[in-house]
């Protein structure tokens, strides 16, 4: 059976806390492009999939995930934190959201806001950040298969389909 294991990667190290506006960074033209593909995508599979005009610096959180990874919650912080996300319920860059969210699932309030505020998952974050991108990786989401195939980007199911079988086929 095969296992899976998610690990931080911080897509906008270089955006600061509060955001950069996506037609700001992208320009309003590739701004547009991006959008109406991860929405296609998204509604070809029936998420819901809400863009905000800003591209979020996720440093807090990751370190917010990672403190759930430390005390068995990960899987359902990870989910919570997406659905926060992509369903527009709260913003990732927001202490008080992350805090929210993670009560949600069980972890204690004062406990994970002193993680985030610290910035306790810092070397972490920075040496996955820097792993990924020594093998090519520079955005998310990225699948590596069996150690051998690369999926980056929000692709249709039919690639990770493929690979799966070019997986399980003898070589």
């Amino acid at each position: 059976m095969a296992s899976v294991t998610w690990l931080p990667f911080e897509l906008h190290p270089e955006a600061p806390p509060q955001g950069i506006p996506r037609d700001v960074y992208f320009g309003r033209a590739r701004s547009e492009r991006i959008q109406s593909h991860l929405q296609s995508i998204a509604d070809s599979v029936g998420l819901t999939m809400r863009q905000r005009d800003v591209i979020i610096n996720s440093r807090r959180a990751l370190g917010a995930a990672e403190f759930a990874r430390e005390r068995g919650k990960f899987d359902d912080m990870h989910r919570a934190l997406f659905r926060a996300h992509w369903e527009g319920t709260g913003k990732l860059e927001d202490v008080g959201d992350l805090v929210r969210i993670g009560s949600s699932v069980g972890l204690d309030a004062a406990e994970l806001r002193e993680a985030i505020e610290e910035d306790r998952y810092a070397e972490s974050i920075d040496e996955n950040r820097r792993l990924a991108t020594s093998v090519g990786i520079d955005a998310i989401p990225a699948h590596i298969f069996a150690r051998r195939f690369l999926v980056m980007g929000a692709q249709p199911y039919e690639i990770f389909k493929e690979v799966a079988e070019k997986i399980s086929s003898p070589e």
